[in-house]
């Protein structure tokens, strides 16, 4: 006999008290000799910023203009307090010089429902950050990613208060 273990979030049916979707790992694992896992892109170098319409972003305080690589942008949806964890939604993945992508975002995105954007990033060569984000874009369907993104499943994380204050 069995138990039935229900979700914290119905909207993409994982659990914040167990390890997240391990697709993209076990992809990256058999293509790259040195691969990087998803647990560590979403994991380094957290940060947010704001939506135009609440103030300015300070997306020059992360002093990110020089950095390269690959990032996601999530949004904190929700909070478990079973297992004192926020339940963080992928919106966007992209690659480039991030101070730039992200200033352009802020510019050119609505975020005006979410009001307060969190990213991670990850500095990698081009060609690595090439590869991450198409594989990215073929697990997961992430909303404002408009091309190349035939993913269908919802990428979630959970973080604890101290990594997204």
């Amino acid at each position: 006999m069995f138990e039935l273990v229900s979700c914290c979030f119905e909207e993409c049916g994982c659990r914040c008290d167990q390890a997240a979707d391990d697709e993209f790992d076990l992809i990256a694992n058999s293509e790259l000799v040195k691969p990087i896992l998803l647990h560590r892109l979403a994991r380094q170098n957290i940060g947010w910023f704001s939506d135009k319409t609440i103030c300015h972003h300070h997306i020059e305080d992360w002093n990110l203009n020089q950095v390269e690589g690959i990032y996601i942008l999530w949004h904190k949806s929700d909070y478990c307090a079973e297992h004192e964890r926020f339940h963080m939604r992928a919106l966007y993945v992209g690659k480039g010089n991030i101070g730039a992508r992200f200033r352009a975002h802020w510019k050119n995105k609505d975020f005006s429902e979410e009001l307060l954007i969190y990213f991670t990033y990850v500095a990698l060569p081009n060609r690595l950050s090439k590869y991450i984000e198409q594989l990215l874009l073929d697990l997961y369907n992430l909303p404002l990613n408009k091309s190349e993104n035939p993913g269908r499943k919802v990428l979630c994380q959970h973080f604890t208060q101290f990594e997204v204050d």
